[in-house]
């Protein structure tokens, strides 16, 4: 097979750029019809977070499952799988841990507590402070990952367009923050129901052309085990390496209990369903849902591994792409470029995946901001000044975000800096609502030391280890890649193996001079956080004493069983009192505005 011009310039058509136009119209738009046209406008708090409490199943579902699989996912999980192998399969198996312990742990909890805020739930089961704590750990979260979710597409945009990423970020806030900000939790839901539809249809599409191009799945699967991307089960305890089944299988899990049971753009959601049994029924369509996307992008790694070894020219090392977070982009142009209007609707579904993700990030914030930090200080506030209140917030905090997508851009791997992120605050917060609905005698004083200790310890680790990566000292060896047909002679920033045809980048780089703690993998960084909680936390509690009075209704129904709940106290036993003609009227006369015939 002779060699392709890989020097071929890739890049939108005038199709792909219609494509893109209209969904960013239509997000707008949607926004637009429940901001200011809709029956119901979003001038309550009830309306604008919960959508009424009347949102349906299916919206629902697709809607967190389009929140959760971010352009982080369909872009930076088929780089990560093409540069370092399939290990990260294993998110199969967390997923159905994490669907099993949101349905059964804490959705019943929530769902009958009923709160547009999740940390609503610690106040009750702890103090006002370890609320305000948590409400402040979820603000960091979701001003440090926004920048990085736009970010994301952002780059996958300037790759195939060629415009600067400095000019598309912008508009991809602007849309965002625009319906958000004025469409409530129905505009995030319907747009996010619009936006997975597109990202769906785009992310089959191309596995469908890019398995028919290199002959077959048989084919796909055989390139990849030759090339060493093959690894199913490594059993590796050592807590050092890039990625393993344990790190994926347990490191992750306690992530995305974390982001996906008690956080409050999923919470919101849950409480919005009318019951606990639909509720439910969200979950597990949720839950399928996000497995399957996680598959596909893995699968779609290999599909990009197969092709260029099949060219034997890696694009990174080719310079026909900067940066491997660009990869997928790139090979999307390369396979579809003789469909018009594919690639603008794949990377419309990458955009779309960033916009939801986003959108129900600021969102929630809103409602947490005003719920946990405002509402306590201005109670009288009427719902027209609450709801116009969020969405100040909403625009400010998206403000923010725009500009920390310039810092995030001098970073590393969006896969494993979304993680690492994510990590410092989802430990802690998986930790104090477990502990509180698991344990009777966890109580304030443990979670807020307990929680403070987490924090500090993960957040230095997190910040150590980004130091040590952007200085260089930190690296992981990747897999090897044949560079056999490239057109560039030679590459001084990649460092070849003993074949000179084939590379691996940071071969045999040595991470000993880092110290142990910031080597330790990015996977683990929520497990060790919602250890600390525990193990830092309990002995604390019961040292003060534990808990007293514990109202059952706080814990988990799995743990309630051993707790008999406390009498309650007989009804008020009702008393109907007749009245005569004379007395009515003499109630007439003292109080003419009420119907007092009708009351009685």
């Amino acid at each position: 097979m002779e060699m392709e011009n890989s020097k071929e310039k890739l890049s939108f058509s005038s199709v792909d750029y219609i494509l893109f136009a209209t969904m960013m119209l239509l997000s707008f738009l949607i926004g637009l019809y429940y901001g200011f046209f809709a029956k119901r406008k979003q001038n309550t708090t009830v309306e604008y977070l919960l959508g009424s409490k009347k949102l349906k199943v299916l919206p629902t579902a697709i809607s967190l499952t389009a929140t959760h699989v971010s352009a982080t996912t369909l872009l930076g999980v088929p780089a990560e799988m093409y540069k370092y192998g399939t290990q990260y399969w294993a998110c199969a198996i967390s997923g159905i841990i994490v669907t099993l312990a949101v349905n059964y742990v804490f959705l019943p909890v929530f769902h009958e507590i009923g709160s547009a805020s999740c940390y609503a739930y610690l106040e009750h089961r702890y103090n006002h402070q370890v609320r305000r704590f948590a409400s402040f750990l979820f603000f960091v979260y979701v001003v440090v990952l926004s920048p990085l979710l736009c970010y994301t597409p952002a780059l996958a945009f300037s790759q195939v367009s060629g415009i600067n990423l400095h000019y598309i970020t912008p508009i991809l806030v602007f849309v965002c923050v625009f319906y958000t900000t004025f469409g409530g939790l129905r505009a995030v839901v319907y747009t996010d129901t619009l936006q997975f539809s597109a990202m769906i249809l785009a992310v089959c599409v191309v596995m469908i052309l890019g398995t028919k191009e290199v002959g077959g799945i048989a084919n796909v699967f055989e390139i990849a085990n030759d090339g060493g991307r093959l690894v199913w089960f490594d059993f590796d305890p050592n807590p050092f390496l890039r990625s393993s089944f344990w790190m994926v299988s347990v490191g992750l899990t306690s992530m995305w209990i974390s982001n996906v049971g008690i956080t409050p753009e999923c919470v919101q959601r849950f409480v919005a369903i009318p019951n606990l049994k639909d509720a439910k029924k969200t979950v597990w369509i949720f839950g399928v849902g996000h497995m399957l996307i996680k598959l596909f992008s893995v699968y779609n790694g290999l599909l990009i591994f197969a092709k260029y070894s099949i060219k034997k020219c890696d694009p990174v090392f080719n310079g026909d792409v900067k940066k491997y977070d660009q990869i997928f982009p790139y090979y999307v142009m390369d396979v579809a470029r003789k469909i018009p209007g594919l690639p603008g609707l794949f990377i419309v579904g990458a955009l779309s995946a960033a916009l939801s993700s986003m959108s129900s990030c600021l969102n929630s914030l809103s409602g947490t901001a005003y719920e946990d930090f405002i509402r306590p200080y201005w109670p009288n506030a009427t719902e027209k000044q609450a709801s116009t209140t969020m969405k100040i917030l909403t625009f400010s905090i998206g403000c923010v975000c725009f500009v920390l997508v310039f810092v995030v851009e001098h970073l590393g791997g969006v896969f494993s800096i979304g993680i690492a992120f994510s990590g410092v605050t989802s430990g802690t917060l998986l930790g104090l609502f477990t502990m509180g609905m698991i344990s009777r005698r966890f109580n304030t004083k443990g979670a807020l030391w307990g929680s403070l200790i987490a924090t500090t310890v993960v957040s230095f680790i997190m910040i150590g280890a980004q130091i040590n990566i952007y200085r260089g000292n930190l690296r992981y060896e990747t897999m090897p890649f044949d560079v056999e047909r490239c057109d560039v002679a030679d590459n001084s920033s990649f460092i070849y193996s003993k074949n000179p045809t084939v590379y691996r980048e940071n071969s045999n780089f040595d991470n000993s001079s880092v110290h142990w703690i910031f080597r330790i993998n990015y996977m683990y960084y929520s497990l060790i956080g919602t250890i600390l909680v525990a193990v830092c936390g309990y002995p604390i509690s019961i040292l003060t004493g534990g808990t007293e009075n514990l109202d059952p209704k706080l814990l988990s129904p799995l743990f309630r069983g051993s707790y008999k709940p406390e009498i309650e106290k007989p009804p008020v036993e009702l008393k109907f009192i007749e009245y005569n003609s004379e007395e009515i009227e003499k109630l007439k006369d003292y109080n003419e505005k009420k119907d007092v015939e009708a009351d009685v």
